[in-house]
């Protein structure tokens, strides 16, 4: 399980079976929420958004099975599509295949519509941020993170190549930073997205 779970799952054990009454209480309270947004701008046309993909659905599979609910955000210049969180994992990964190429790259909008989403969430709060392009409107989308970071959500975020990494991270928490920001190239971006999350290891144990 990789490190960006914020419960150590190893913990909770079953004490009964077959499971009892309470065992979706039990998940629910060490569950997450996380939102995956993968940038479909022009520019991730052809190979680019094939890999993007496939990234995206080995990390939904990856946050299905340590118990976070799942939402999607495919964006360019607009949000395109919007898969709200908690949404049956058939339904994410069937939309996220269905990708199509539709504008310039502008995360405001994206932003916007992860406060909406996280607004009510006491869980563990994740948003994953996957970009080929800069910061357009730069200034509102960092005081738009910061707003996020406020309320408790965990920005992650990868870049295809070192320049739009490095303005990605412009986003994240303070104290949150990560080493590994940067998709080297496009045959690595599947990879690079499936392992978003790896940058944080921020465990039950060290939220006490």
């Amino acid at each position: 399980m990789s490190s960006w779970t914020r419960e150590n799952f190893e913990a909770i054990g079953l004490t009964q079976s077959p499971p009892g009454p309470h065992l979706p209480a039990l998940q629910a309270r060490h569950a997450g929420d996380v939102l995956l947004c993968i940038d479909v701008s022009g520019s991730m046309s052809g190979r680019p958004l094939e890999q993007a993909v496939k990234g995206g659905v080995r990390f939904l599979e990856e946050a299905r099975t340590a118990h976070y609910r799942c939402g999607l955000v495919l964006w360019g210049s607009k949000v395109n599509v919007h898969v709200p969180i908690g949404t049956p994992h058939d339904t994410l990964v069937k939309r996220l295949r269905s990708a199509t190429i539709r504008g310039g790259t502008d995360i405001v909008p994206a932003l916007k519509l992860a406060i909406t989403e996280f607004a009510d969430r006491t869980n563990d709060k994740v948003l994953c941020i996957f970009s080929d392009g800069g910061l357009t409107n730069r200034g509102q989308a960092i005081r738009l993170s910061q707003e996020l970071c406020a309320m408790g959500v965990r920005i992650v975020v990868r870049g295809l190549g070192t320049e739009v990494a490095a303005t990605l991270t412009r986003l994240q928490c303070p104290g949150t930073e990560q080493d590994r920001t940067t998709i080297p190239d496009v045959e690595s971006l599947d990879k690079g997205i499936a392992a978003m999350a790896n940058s944080l290891t921020t465990t039950r144990k060290d939220r006490r």
